[in-house]
C-alpha cells in the first residue's frame, strides 16, 4: 500500500536533536583550539616587511629585509601570511616570531607554509627607532606600503603554546637565551548546540520515506572546555612534528603541563629535541646572507657592524 499522510495527520513534523559536538565530528561551530596563556585583550598576529636598520645594515650600505610575525595567532592568521608571501614572491625572508600562543590549526597551517617556501625563523622581536621603547613597532614607523625600517632583538621574546608548532616550519629555527619558548596543554573547546529540523515524509509500504528535511533553527547552549586528546588526535600532532623532523618527544613535554602552566625548554634541550637547528639568535640569522644548505648561520653573518651601528643594539 501506498499513501501520504494528510495535512490534518501531521505530514510535516519538528524534528529536535541535540548535537555534542565531538573531536570526531564536523564541528557546526569551529573548535577553537586555543591555549590557556593567551591573554584575551592580546593583539592579533601582524605581519610586517621590515628593512634593516643601522646595525645590520653592511659598508656598502646594503641592508637585510625579513618579516616580523608578532601577536597571537588567531584563525585568519594564515591567511595573512600567505598573502605577504605572495606579495614578496620568491623571495625568502627569515621570520622574527613573538607570540604568546593561539589558535593551533591556524599555527600548523603556518608551519606548512614556510616549510614550503624553505624559509627560516627566530623568535625576536623587531624596533623602530621612530617608536617609544615601551611599543617597538608603533603606527608612525609604518610606511604607506605596510612596511617598516627597524632592528630586531632577542630581549623578552616569547614563543609559547601554539607558537612553537608555527616555529617548526622553518627550514632553519634558532632563539637566544634572552628568549623564551615553551609548551603546555593543548585546550579544546567544543560547542554544544541545538538544532531543529522541518522533515517532510511518506510512508511506503509501511516504512517511512524522507521527502525533504531542512534546518529552521539552532541555539547554542553550552560549551565545554578539555585537554584530553583522543589517539588520533594524537598521532596526527606526532605526524606533524615528525614531518618537521621535530622529535616526538615534544608532544610528551606538551601532554605533560598544566595549561594554566609552561614548560620552558632551554636552549640547550631545544636543540636536543630539534626544534633548533643551531645555536643562534634573531640578530645573527637576519644579518646572515645567501646561506648554503651546508653552512651554519655563524659563516654567513655579515661583518660585525660599525661601533656607531652596535652601540644602538645595546641590551640587546
Amino acid at each position: 500500500m501506498n499513501f501520504r499522510f494528510l495535512p490534518q495527520l501531521a505530514m510535516r513534523f519538528c524534528q529536535t536533536a541535540l548535537w555534542l559536538l565531538t573531536a570526531a565530528s564536523l564541528l557546526l561551530l569551529s573548535p577553537a583550539a586555543v591555549d590557556a596563556a593567551e591573554v584575551a585583550s592580546g593583539q592579533p598576529m601582524r605581519f610586517l616587511l621590515v628593512h634593516g636598520d643601522m646595525g645590520q645594515c653592511r659598508g656598502d650600505d646594503t641592508c637585510p629585509d625579513w618579516i616580523s610575525a608578532e601577536g597571537q595567532i588567531m584563525a585568519d592568521s594564515p591567511r595573512k601570511l600567505q598573502k605577504l608571501l605572495k606579495q614578496l614572491g620568491d623571495r625568502k625572508l627569515p621570520i622574527v616570531v613573538n607570540s604568546p600562543g593561539g589558535d593551533v590549526k591556524a599555527a600548523t597551517e603556518m608551519a606548512y607554509a614556510i616549510r614550503r617556501q624553505k624559509l627560516s625563523i627566530a623568535v625576536g622581536r623587531t624596533r623602530s627607532r621612530l617608536c617609544p621603547y615601551a611599543e617597538p613597532i608603533c603606527p608612525a614607523a609604518i610606511a604607506k606600503d605596510g612596511s617598516i625600517k627597524g632592528e630586531p632583538y632577542s630581549a623578552d621574546a616569547v614563543c609559547f603554546s601554539a607558537c612553537p608548532l608555527f616555529f617548526t616550519g622553518g627550514v632553519r629555527r634558532v632563539y637566544s637565551p634572552f628568549a623564551l619558548m615553551g609548551v603546555h596543554q593543548i585546550t579544546t573547546t567544543y560547542s554544544e548546540v541545538r538544532v531543529q529540523y522541518r522533515t517532510e515524509y511518506e510512508v511506503v509500504d509501511g516504512k517511512r520515506k524522507i521527502l525533504s528535511k531542512r534546518e529552521i533553527g539552532r541555539k547554542f547552549v553550552g560549551k565545554y572546555d578539555t585537554t584530553k586528546l583522543d589517539k588520533a588526535q594524537k598521532a596526527r600532532l606526532v605526524g606533524f612534528l615528525g614531518k618537521m623532523g621535530i622529535d616526538k618527544s615534544v608532544v610528551d613535554l606538551m601532554l605533560g603541563t598544566d595549561p594554566n602552566g609552561i614548560h620552558l625548554i632551554s636552549q640547550m634541550d631545544a636543540l636536543k629535541l630539534k626544534l633548533t637547528t643551531e645555536l643562534a639568535d634573531a640578530i645573527e640569522l637576519v644579518s646572515a646572507r645567501n646561506c648554503g644548505t651546508n653552512q651554519s648561520i655563524s659563516d654567513c653573518v655579515a661583518p660585525p657592524p660599525s661601533p656607531a651601528g652596535r652601540s644602538a643594539m645595546v641590551g640587546q
